[in-house]
C-alpha cells in the first residue's frame, strides 16, 4: 500500500516537472469592463460602443466586453475609476485624448498620465472649425476670411466649443496663437450644444471634431473650413488642412484603450492584437465611416508615446495660456 501511495506522489510530482499539471484558466476568464468617462451618447461613447463586438470577434472565443459609462467633473471620475482599478486586465478605459489629461494640469487629481498602461489607439477624431452654411453668419468661407475679419473686430467673433479646457478649446487657442487674432470664445458642456449655438446663429464659427462636423457640413447646413490634420481626410476631401491655409498646427481627439498601471502585459498584447484586427475589419471600416468616425491605429509602444507627447504640449499650453 505504502509502495502504491509513493508511486501515485511520484506520479503527480512528474506530471508537474513535465508542465501536464492542471493549467490556471487563460485569460480572459470573465467580462472584461470597458469604462467611459462621459455620459451615453457622446463621441466617446459611440466610438467604444461601436469597437465592442469587433473586439469580441478578434478575442479569445467567448470573450465579452462591456461598456460602463461614469461620467462627471470634465472625464476625472472615470479617470480615476481606471486609474485605481484592480491591474489584473478586467477593467480598462475608453481613453480620450487630450480632454482626461487636462484635469491633472488644471488641479490635483487621483492621477497622472503615469497612473495608466496605454494598450492601443483607435480613433483620431481631426479638429475642425466650422461656421454656417446659410446665413445670416455664412460669410466665412476660409479660414483666411476668419482671421481678416478678427483683426478688424478683434475679440468679437463668437467661437463656440464643448467647454473650457475642452480639446476643442485647445484647438481655438492653437489656431489664434499662430494666426495673431484674438477670438471670442464661447464655453457650453458639450460638443451638441456647441453646435446648435452655431445652427441657431448665435455664434459666428463652431469648433469641433471632424465626426461632430462632417455629417453637417454634407447636410449643407454647416461649412467646414479647415481640418487640422496633415492631410486631408477621406470623409471630407474637398476640405483643405490648416497648414495648406498657412497655419501649420494639428489638432483633434485621440480615443484608445487604457488600463491601470500594472495591468499584465499578456492582456495589454492581446487586447492590442484585437484593437488592431478590428480597425482593419471592413464591416468596422464602413460602420465607422457611416457615422463620420475616423478609426486610427497606434499599438502599445506608439500610443505610449502619443499619451506623453499630449501631456507635455498640454503642460506647455496651461503655463503659457491658461485656460481657466
Amino acid at each position: 500500500m505504502k509502495k502504491s501511495i509513493a508511486l501515485i506522489g511520484m506520479f503527480c510530482a512528474a506530471l508537474v516537472v513535465s508542465g501536464l499539471a492542471p493549467a490556471q484558466a487563460a485569460y480572459p476568464e470573465k467580462p472584461i469592463t470597458i469604462i467611459v468617462a462621459y455620459g451615453a451618447g457622446g463621441g466617446t461613447d459611440v466610438g467604444a460602443r461601436l469597437a465592442v463586438p469587433f473586439l469580441e470577434k478578434y478575442m479569445p472565443a467567448g470573450t465579452k466586453f462591456v461598456v460602463v459609462n461614469k461620467p462627471g467633473a470634465g472625464g476625472e471620475v472615470g479617470g480615476t475609476a481606471i486609474a485605481t482599478a484592480e491591474p489584473d486586465g478586467y477593467t480598462i478605459g475608453f481613453f480620450n485624448l487630450p480632454n482626461m489629461m487636462m484635469k491633472p494640469h488644471e488641479r490635483k487629481t487621483h492621477y497622472t498620465v503615469d497612473s495608466y498602461q496605454p494598450i492601443a489607439n483607435m480613433v483620431f477624431d481631426i479638429a475642425t472649425l466650422a461656421t454656417l452654411a446659410t446665413l445670416p453668419n455664412s460669410k466665412y468661407k476660409t479660414l483666411a476670411d476668419v482671421v481678416a475679419e478678427a483683426k478688424k473686430r478683434p475679440g468679437e467673433i463668437t467661437v463656440s466649443s464643448a467647454g473650457t479646457g475642452s480639446n476643442t478649446h485647445l484647438d481655438v487657442i492653437a489656431f489664434e496663437n499662430a494666426a495673431g487674432i484674438d477670438l471670442n470664445h464661447v464655453a457650453f458642456d458639450g460638443g451638441a450644444q456647441s453646435r446648435n449655438a452655431l445652427l441657431g446663429g448665435h455664434t459666428e464659427l463652431f469648433a469641433t471634431a471632424l465626426g461632430d462636423s462632417a455629417r453637417f457640413h454634407e447636410a449643407g447646413e454647416i461649412r467646414v473650413l479647415g481640418v487640422m490634420s496633415a492631410e486631408r481626410s477621406d470623409l471630407l476631401p474637398e476640405v483643405p488642412t490648416y497648414k495648406e491655409q498657412g497655419f501649420d498646427i494639428r489638432g483633434g481627439s485621440a480615443r484608445g484603450l487604457v488600463g491601470p498601471k500594472g495591468m499584465p502585459m499578456d492582456a495589454v498584447k492581446m487586447i492590442a492584437e484585437a484593437v488592431e484586427k478590428a480597425n482593419k475589419d471592413p464591416e468596422m471600416i464602413q460602420k465607422a465611416k457611416d457615422i463620420g468616425l475616423p478609426l486610427s491605429f497606434a499599438g502599445t509602444e506608439e500610443y505610449t508615446k502619443m499619451m506623453h507627447d499630449y501631456n507635455s504640449e498640454i503642460a506647455k499650453i496651461w503655463a503659457n495660456t491658461p485656460w481657466k
